[in-house]
């Protein structure tokens, strides 16, 4: 019942105004240039959201951190988005281990919490940002919210958002038993770029790294991407050597380009990508 709730105060924001973001202090972790602001959520509660301001903006990353994460340890690869042009709006989830009512939350909560999350998020990002693209982006469980947005379907029904023009996912959730069945991507048709590696195990949830693939094998062709980094782990994202981080920054930041401004000769790069032996790229 408290899922059916949060669900329905998430149709409640979706259609009603959203409260004026308030500067927030920053913590003493905060990364140099992240600001911070403060949602109003339909159930009464503030989301803590991190923003990496663009200085020329041309587009704008939602972005959803992993389990138990926040979005600081994130800092290396949103902070480059910045810098390329895209404003990062990325929110405290309730499950996060640094959230104050962490310890009030249990999964299901949690999950229904981070959907209402990035719907306001969004909501803000459509008035603050106007007229600006929206990408979707985010590391495990916060990828699987990020495709959710961009049209995929888990038990929990249908919440896609038209605003999303595609998603950066790394190291998908993985086939979550009870959430995740084998047509939840068969509905997500926009743009994808997926990141994992052949080590990338989390144990208790995903045993075969190839779980991380199934955003990309089993959703729509057209316009799907998939690095794969050999003895890449679940913390690929937060943790790569200089050389593969590059790679990463060098594959999002031209995906960022070619399906939020639907720049051509973006998209053109994408499909002849090169790479070294050590990375595999595979489009369909």
């Amino acid at each position: 019942m408290r899922l059916i709730a949060l669900l329905l105060g998430l149709a409640l924001c979706l259609s009603s105004p959203l409260s004026a973001a308030l500067a927030q202090t920053p913590t003493p972790d905060t990364p140099a240039g992240v600001q911070h602001a403060s949602l109003s959520a339909p159930d009464g509660r503030l989301i803590d959201v991190s923003i990496w301001p663009a200085v020329q903006e041309r587009g704008v990353v939602v972005f959803s951190h992993g389990l138990n994460s926040s979005p600081e340890p994130y800092n290396r690869i949103l902070k480059a988005w910045a810098d390329h042009g895209y404003t990062v709006v990325a929110p405290l989830h309730v499950d996060s281990l640094r959230h104050p009512d962490h310890a009030r939350y249990d999964n299901r909560a949690a999950f229904a919490a981070r959907i209402t999350d990035l719907a306001v998020v969004r909501g803000y990002v459509g008035n603050a940002h106007q007229g600006k693209p929206v990408i979707a982006a985010g590391h495990s469980f916060g990828s699987l919210l990020s495709l959710i947005s961009a049209g995929a379907v888990t038990a929990a029904g249908p919440m896609g958002d038209p605003s999303v023009k595609g998603v950066i996912a790394f190291s998908s959730a993985g086939d979550l038993p009870g959430l995740v069945n084998p047509q939840t991507y068969a509905t997500m048709a926009p743009p994808l770029l997926m990141i994992t590696g052949d080590a990338d195990i989390v144990p208790g949830f995903v045993s075969d790294w190839t779980q991380h693939r199934s955003p990309f094998d089993r959703s729509p062709a057209g316009d799907k991407y998939l690095m794969v980094v050999d003895g890449g782990n679940h913390e690929l994202v937060a943790r790569s050597d200089d050389a593969i981080f590059t790679l990463m920054e060098n594959a999002t930041e031209t995906f960022l380009d070619a399906y939020a401004l639907g720049d051509a000769t973006a998209k053109q790069t994408l499909t002849t990508l090169p790479m070294p032996d050590r990375v595999t790229w595979e489009r369909r």
